[in-house]
């Protein structure tokens, strides 16, 4: 039994066009997958490359909800061992997805508020939302664009970006939101990975800029927590992200750079067909 299940990897094509999902043979959609890249040549996204890396905080956190559901979950007389434990791995998930579903969510308001200011007063999240407008306010000058998919064709990966703004004090800024539940009294913390994805994003838009990770706290609404890096630490983010590339290449044996466009006998581009499952 696994106690988590993985993410289904985000893949796109070459233009930037997400394709995330297929159809299958039934008409419904499904995960794409590594055997759909092949064909079709597809770029993984950052954080499929980066989940070659071990990331100790992540697994620690998830271990922790495991235990706590252990410890809290009441026991049914008469159950046995393995009925419980299933039910507390089930426990433990339904705290993960609520933890991303809490991340999609805060995307997605923080998205209108670049595009319109605009907060919902009667979605659950508004608390936190209007906190991050506040910070919008005091320290984005200009919004250059949000939510915009970045491709990088030369390395063979992509990804879609939160956030480009002209910072208060930073000037050009790459902005990364990240949800975090901080408990009480304690402060909000960077972690290296999110350095590693802002490096990838940066060097595929291909010019300089700050890199910002502005950390949410999901326990509670609290105004953001601002977090640059210094240029060292990017060098040293790409430097480690273009290693986790050739790890991830050599794992999956696919390698987005060679890939190339089927041709007709005549040379003409050839229609690759619809993937079934």
């Amino acid at each position: 039994m696994k106690l988590f299940s993985a993410e289904s990897a985000h893949w796109y094509r070459r233009d930037g066009e997400p394709l995330h999902s297929v159809l299958s043979t039934k008409g419904e959609p499904r995960p794409t997958t590594l055997r759909d890249a092949r064909k079709l040549g597809l770029l993984p996204s950052v954080t499929n490359v980066l989940g070659v890396i071990n990331k100790p905080e992540l697994v620690e956190w998830k271990m922790t909800q495991a235990v706590l559901a252990a410890l809290t979950l009441p026991r049914v007389v008469g159950e046995d061992l393995g009925v419980f434990a299933k039910r507390v791995v089930e426990d433990a998930q339904s705290q993960v997805k609520g933890a991303a579903e809490f991340g999609s969510a805060f995307h997605a308001g923080a998205e209108q508020v670049a595009k319109s200011l605009e907060v919902d007063p009667a979605g659950p999240y508004a608390a936190w939302l209007n906190l991050h407008r506040g910070w919008f306010q005091a320290n984005c000058v200009r919004v250059v664009w949000t939510e915009r998919v970045l491709v990088n064709v030369e390395l063979g990966y992509a990804g879609t970006a939160d956030l480009l703004v002209e910072h208060q004090a930073y000037g050009l800024t790459l902005v990364d939101y990240k949800t975090q539940g901080v408990k009480p009294g304690k402060t909000a913390r960077a972690y290296g990975s999110w350095c590693l994805q802002l490096a990838a994003y940066r060097r595929a838009i291909g010019r300089p800029m700050a890199c910002l990770s502005v950390i949410v706290n999901s326990t509670e609404p609290t105004a953001p927590v601002e977090h640059v890096w210094s240029e060292e630490e990017l060098r040293a983010g790409l430097e480690s992200f273009e290693a986790a590339l050739v790890i991830w290449r050599n794992e999956k044996g696919y390698d987005p750079r060679s890939w190339r466009t089927a041709t007709a006998p005549d040379g003409a581009p050839r229609a690759l067909p619809v993937l079934v499952a």
